[in-house]
C-alpha cells in the first residue's frame, strides 16, 4: 500500500478565451469539471482530490457533486499558481502532503494509471528531482512538426532536458526519421504535473523565464530556474482518449467520445 499522502488539485477557473464557461459545460450528461474529478479519485495513490477555482458557481457545483473544493484568489495567473495556493491551505489546516499533483481541468478522460505512474516516478525519483511529468511516443513526422504538439527531449536518467513546440531533437538527417516502438520520432509532452511541495513553492516564486515566455511554456520556468523534471513515458494507448478541452471543436468530440 502506498504510505505517502498526496494531495490531488484540479485548477479550475470560469474564464476561457476560446470556450467561456468551459468547466461547467456538459459532456453527455455530466460537466467537464465533473469527469476529471471522478477520474482522479480512481488514482489509488492520490489520497485526496480537492478542485480549486476562484468562481463561486464552479465551487457551489463541486460541493453538490460531494467534492472538496477550494475558492482561491482570482489573481492567479497559472494552474501551478492557483495549486500553490491550495498547498499553503492544506499546510496550514490539515497537513503537508508529501506530493501534489496538479490535475489540469480540461481533460475529461485522464487515466487513472497515467496519474498513478506520474506520481510512481517522481515518488521512486531521487531527491534531484522536484517535479514530474508525463510524455507519449511521436508516431509520426507529422506530430512532430507541428507547433501545437508539444516535445520534451530526454536525458539518459529521464530527466526532461528541454520541451519546445519545435521538433527536439532535431534531425539533421530527415532520411533517418524512421519511427519505431523503440525509437520514436520523438516525444510529445502531457501537461500534467507532481511536485515536491517545496519545489512547487520555489517555481510559484519564481519570475517568468525568457525561453518560458517564447514558448508559452510554464515547465521551462522550472527547468531554467534548476528544478528538475523527471518523465514518466508511457504508451499513447494509455491516454486515450486524449482530449483537452480548449475549444467548441475539443468539446464536440468529447461528447463524441463520451458517448461511444
Amino acid at each position: 500500500m502506498n504510505s505517502q499522502y498526496c494531495l490531488g488539485v484540479i485548477p479550475v477557473r470560469m474564464k476561457s478565451t476560446r470556450l467561456p464557461g468551459k468547466p461547467l459545460k456538459d459532456i453527455a450528461g455530466k460537466t467537464l469539471v465533473q469527469r476529471v474529478w471522478e477520474q482522479a479519485k480512481k488514482a489509488s495513490r492520490v489520497s485526496e482530490v480537492v478542485i480549486a477555482t476562484d468562481d463561486q458557481g464552479i465551487l457551489e457545483h463541486a460541493n453538490a457533486l460531494g467534492a472538496r473544493a477550494v475558492l482561491t484568489s482570482d489573481k492567479h495567473l497559472t494552474g501551478s499558481d492557483r495549486v500553490a495556493e491550495v498547498l499553503s491551505i492544506w499546510k496550514e489546516r490539515v497537513r503537508t502532503p508529501d506530493l501534489v499533483v496538479n490535475i489540469q481541468g480540461d481533460m475529461p478522460f485522464i487515466s487513472p494509471f497515467v496519474i498513478d505512474e506520474a506520481i510512481r516516478t517522481l515518488a521512486e525519483a531521487g531527491d534531484e528531482f522536484g517535479m514530474s511529468t508525463v510524455a507519449t511516443p511521436i508516431e509520426s513526422e507529422e506530430d512532430f512538426l507541428r507547433p501545437s504538439v508539444v516535445k520534451v527531449a530526454l536525458a539518459s536518467d529521464g530527466g526532461a532536458l528541454y520541451f519546445s513546440r519545435a521538433p527536439i531533437p532535431f534531425w539533421r538527417e530527415p532520411s533517418e526519421v524512421h519511427p519505431s516502438a523503440a525509437e520514436p520520432v520523438g516525444y510529445k509532452h502531457m501537461g500534467l504535473y507532481v511536485f515536491r511541495p517545496a519545489a512547487l513553492q520555489r517555481l510559484t516564486a519564481m519570475p517568468p523565464s525568457l525561453p518560458e515566455k517564447r514558448e508559452k511554456l510554464e515547465q521551462l520556468r522550472a527547468l531554467c530556474g534548476g528544478i528538475r523534471i523527471k518523465v514518466a513515458v508511457v504508451s499513447n494507448a494509455a491516454v486515450q482518449p486524449s482530449i483537452e478541452v480548449d475549444t467548441p471543436e475539443d468539446l464536440a468530440r468529447a461528447i463524441q467520445a463520451a458517448r461511444r
